[in-house]
């Protein structure tokens, strides 16, 4: 078994897209995924890309994925590292996949010269703390996340609330 990660590349937006659809259904959530192959590609690929993405491979077959995007911090003047979504197939666990994108993600962050990587786990999601925490990531137990989202975001930006 050869575990390879590699920046992602178009011809991967479909793997992506599964291991998506595959963290939706594992946190619970099938229907948070509303997003297409293309907008996905979009997003990754098109002109003026939102994000990157990492995979991990096992004999060119994806097993993980890590979707990531840049922030900054003005307090220190540098870029942060923001880890939107890190999801490894259920059968590639315990194969090293998923600390091999972390690595991959760390060195993106040394490249960039980020102040630091950031990124959420679900409170109910104990194996994932304990992975995060293995790394040597401690939890921000200071900060709140807040969102505004759907009509109150309408609201605030004084468009009329969607019907």
């Amino acid at each position: 078994m050869t575990l390879l990660v590699r920046p992602a590349a178009p011809a991967d937006v479909d793997a992506i897209f599964e291991r998506l659809l595959g963290f939706g259904r594992h946190v619970g959530n099938p229907d948070w995924v509303s997003t297409t192959p293309d907008q996905l590609a979009a997003g990754l690929f098109g002109p003026a890309p939102r994000g990157f993405a990492h995979v991990a491979t096992v004999e060119d077959r994806v097993v993980g994925v890590a979707l990531w995007f840049f922030t900054y911090n003005f307090w220190m003047a540098q870029p942060v590292l923001y880890l939107e979504d890190l999801f490894v197939d259920a059968d590639a666990r315990g194969s090293g996949a998923g600390e091999a994108l972390m690595r991959a993600l760390a060195a993106e962050a040394q490249a960039h010269d980020c102040a630091w990587m950031d990124w959420q786990v679900l409170t109910d999601n104990v194996g994932g703390q304990r992975f995060y925490d293995r790394l040597g990531a401690r939890l921000q137990g200071e900060w709140r996340l807040w969102r505004l989202e759907g009509e109150a975001l309408a609201a605030l930006a004084g468009a009329p609330p969607n019907p």
